[in-house]
């Protein structure tokens, strides 16, 4: 008989078995198909040959397929491949399953889940919900790596028993040992993980970790054991105790609570860490020192928002010590503040706030009692535009500032009310652009308790006018050619004040950071706050100069009155001010340079340049410092530093370098650097770290901070930048061909 028409008789006899026995199509349809489809002398169903059989989603392939009709159960006697509607598949043999195709038992499981975790054993069996292997071993790595003629996975755990429990989705292993890259690692008797199928968090513990620190030649040993908890969906809560030994000290303790809550509307995350004093027994305090950092922020509602960013320790350097990676170890400060905003979503220039700012010295050599508190501080600030085309605004301010203890230009008290008024009016004839700014200060001081021996300090109540007129103009200049386009700005800039704001008379609480640079030049007031004035009267001219890569900037200020404050605490009492100019280059790289020259004395008084270049094998940073000083004509060097960094692009498919650092020339040495090495794929990662910082407080010597930490995923995740994986990150990485749904599921494992 032709083939092909044997072909299509043995078709319609599956269909007619299907569709004519209710057995094969019940309540719950089974569809079953093979090459042949028999029956035996019990009447079960024997189905051989490329046989399939269907239930809802779920499919089992087999080369042997009985389907026992009086047990309604599915007997697979060789090998077995079986989906299920999760799209898991495993493999098995010797085996049966439930009418429903729900799996019971079989031998020689080889189970991979649809994240691509594999668990294989020597046998399955389903109690309830509970599937149980036996000798089982389990690894979420997708991929695989071939050592010697042994093929593993980058790490696995091998247990007397696995359970699944598929009703909570966790995994329950006994007597389990860890292999990376097939080497015994380390034992466990028990261990619970979430399933891969899991997506809800779960409390438990994480990886423990392991810090090695370097103080001179003594070497110290920190161990923590972190403890995640769940909370809720929007609480969590992780509980780090660490324990410190070894550098010829005794043992410490440090605990460390993590808290996150996300709110309707915001955050609020606080970081409380304390040593304890459990091995001293000579000290009656439980409490040796302590930090507490938090942020919180909310919106109340469409205008009004609480933020609160908070930062405290019992004594100095303490975050320094345990946090010298965080930004606030490099603070010389630490405040608490509490901000009360308020916007009018209707009007962009309408802002209001409210603050109550505490602050802590975080170094050394400082007192304290010098550092304010500023209980409250107000400002209200409003725009509005007028017909004629101006643009003005108004701000209000009020503050109240106290210190336990009183410096040569801080009273220990002092009140402000500050009203200001600006005005601009902005005009372009003939390519020119004219700007006329103004600014009308009125101000109210109440000073108390100054120092004694500082007779310019004035006590009591003290009124301010001040007003600043400026007027401003630049024509841009375009020159074309065959090999470039330039654009050449000359800028003029004229400010007139009344010459007197007896600033020296009252306590200089928000204009103590004054720079003369590029970037205040032209502006009315070049302080930074409002209690010392910028009294001169002056022109301020530059040239400005732009092509498609290049631009670049020159500026001087000439001082009529030789009187201004401003100018004498930069150390040019002279009318004419120093030379300040800027370059920059911008293609596929970016090189900036800016100075600051002296043309009294004739010296390069400051000069930074930088350099910013993306290369094929990673990005760098370099910038360079100088800043000198000039007296009695003799020109010394104050700072003069190398910051560089680099972040390298992936020199192999999960790997990344990094290392940066700050070198001081004038030193000779290295104040900070640091370099790290990370590995991260989809199952496992291990970041190492090591660190050097130098503390310019001469009790707190060098420290050196080596860190190795890994990551296991489904058991326990460090998390850090150097760890971290980025959307851009996943999208690069090359799997050189291997796609796991088109492996050979029955490789070796």
């Amino acid at each position: 008989m032709n083939s092909k028409i044997y072909s299509i008789i043995i078709k319609i006899l599956i269909y007619f078995f299907i569709f004519i026995f209710p057995s094969y199509n019940s309540a719950e349809e089974i569809l079953i198909y093979a090459d042949s489809i028999t029956y035996d002398e019990e009447k079960n169903i024997i189905a051989k040959g490329n046989a399939k059989i269907f239930h809802e989603n779920k499919l089992i392939i087999s080369d042997l397929i009985i389907y026992n009709r009086s047990e309604e159960k599915i007997l697979l006697p060789s090998k077995f491949t079986f989906k299920d509607n999760n799209n898991n598949f495993i493999e098995g043999e010797n085996g049966y399953f439930h009418n429903n195709l729900n799996f019971s038992k079989f031998d020689n499981p080889k189970i991979k889940l649809n994240d691509g975790s594999r668990i294989i054993g020597n046998k399955f069996k389903r109690d309830g919900h509970i599937d149980i292997i036996s000798k089982g071993v389990y690894s979420p790595c997708k991929s695989r790596i071939k050592i010697a003629n042994f093929i593993c996975p980058t790490w696995q755990l091998e247990g007397e028993k696995i359970l699944h429990d598929n009703k909570n989705l966790f995994l329950y292993q006994k007597h389990s040992k860890m292999r990376v890259l097939n080497t015994p690692v380390f034992y466990i008797p028990y261990i619970v993980t979430p399933s891969p199928l899991r997506k809800e968090r779960k409390s438990g513990f994480l990886l423990p970790s392991i810090a090695l620190n370097f103080f001179d030649t003594k070497t110290s040993q920190s161990t923590s054991f972190p403890y995640y908890f769940n909370i809720s969906m929007d609480k969590e809560l992780l509980f780090t105790p660490i324990i410190n030994y070894g550098g010829g000290v005794d043992s410490s303790q440090r605990f460390v609570f993590d808290y996150n809550q996300i709110l309707s509307g915001g955050n609020f995350k606080t970081d409380l860490t304390f040593d304890s004093n459990f091995e001293n027994q000579n000290n009656n305090k439980w409490l040796s020192d302590a930090s507490l950092i938090t942020n919180f922020n909310k919106n109340i509602n469409n205008t009004y928002r609480i933020q609160i960013d908070s930062a405290l320790q019992t004594s100095k350097n303490y975050i320094q010590i345990t946090k010298p990676n965080d930004d606030l170890s490099y603070q010389t400060s630490l405040s608490t503040n509490l901000n009360l905003e308020g916007y009018n979503i209707n009007k962009i220039d309408d802002y209001l706030k409210l603050s109550l700012n505490f602050y802590q010295t975080n170094q050394e050599n400082e007192d304290n009692k010098i550092i304010p508190t500023v209980l409250p501080k107000i400002k209200y600030f409003t725009g509005y535009n007028n017909k004629f085309g101006n643009v003005s605004n108004s701000s209000y301010e009020f503050y109240n500032i106290f210190r336990d203890k009183s410096t040569t230009v801080h009273a220990k008290k002092q009140q402000k009310i500050s009203h200001n008024y600006n005005l601009r009016r902005e005009a372009i004839n003939y390519n020119s652009k004219i700007l006329f700014d103004a600014s009308i200060y009125n101000q109210v001081f109440n000073t108390e308790k100054k120092m004694i021996d500082n007779s310019n300090f004035k006590t009591g109540s003290y009124y301010r006018l001040f007003p600043i007129f400026g007027l401003s103009t630049e024509t841009p200049f375009k020159i074309k050619n065959y090999s470039t386009n330039l654009t050449i700005t000359p800028k003029i800039n004229i400010i007139l004040t009344p010459g007197i704001s007896n600033s020296n008379k009252l306590s200089n609480e928000d204009s103590t950071n004054n720079d003369f640079s590029i970037n205040n030049i032209y502006r009315l007031n070049r302080y930074s706050g409002s209690d010392k004035m910028d009294n001169s009267k002056r022109i301020t001219y530059g040239l400005d100069a732009q092509t498609q890569y290049l631009t670049s900037s020159i500026s001087q200020t000439y001082e009529f009155t030789s009187n201004s404050n401003f100018h004498k605490e930069q150390g040019n009492d002279n009318k004419l001010s120093d030379l300040i100019g800027s370059l920059k280059y911008l293609n596929k790289n970016e090189l900036t340079y800016n100075f600051r020259y002296d043309v009294d004395d004739s010296y390069l008084k400051q000069q930074n340049v930088g350099l910013n270049s993306k290369t094929n094998i990673g990005d760098v940073n370099i910038s360079y410092l100088d800043k000198n000083t000039e007296t009695n004509d003799i020109v010394t060097k104050d700072v003069e530093t190398i910051n560089y960094s680099f972040l390298s692009k992936k020199f192999s498919k999960f790997s990344k370098l990094n290392f940066n650092g700050l070198y001081d020339l004038k030193k000779e040495i290295n104040k900070e650097y640091s370099i790290g090495y990370s590995y991260f794929d989809e199952c496992f990662g291990i970041n190492i770290d090591f660190n050097r910082k130098s503390y310019e407080e001469d009790n707190l010597k060098p420290q050196d901070i080596l860190t190795l930490m890994f990551s296991f995923k489904n058991i326990g995740s460090y998390k850090s930048t150097n760890l971290a994986v980025s959307e851009n990150d996943k999208q690069d990485i090359n799997w050189e061909g291997y796609n796991i749904d088109n492996d050979k599921f029955e490789d070796n494992y």
